[in-house]
């Protein structure tokens, strides 16, 4: 997807296309999208623990990614999560370090 598609307001991110957020009648759903955020916030949490940070749903329209320090970004979509982690940890997040793996395996 190019950058200007992306960033659309209204139209969901291609990361929850296959979720119920993508649905056009969202005001229909309102208790199921608001399942399915969570479930997804609690996910990418499990997963930036590993890089010292966690993830919170703001207002159900962004998300509140703080690290341990203390330092607290806003933003949009998913990957600026990815992006703002990566700056505050100082390295690229890795899905198949197999540090993280075995941590989300021990956590299960």
């Amino acid at each position: 997807m190019c950058g200007f598609c992306a960033g659309l307001p209204g139209v969901p991110h291609w990361t929850e296309s296959g979720s119920d957020a993508a649905r056009l009648d969202a005001a229909e759903l309102g208790h199921e999208l608001k399942l399915e955020r969570a479930l997804r916030v609690r996910i990418v949490d499990r997963v930036l623990a590993h890089y010292g940070c966690t993830v919170s749903d703001w207002m159900g329209g962004a998300y509140l990614v703080s690290s341990l320090r203390g330092r607290t970004e806003l933003v949009d979509r998913l990957p600026q999560v990815w992006q703002i982690v990566e700056d505050i940890a100082g390295r690229p997040l890795d899905p198949l370090d197999p540090v993280l793996l075995a941590a989300l395996a021990d956590a299960r």
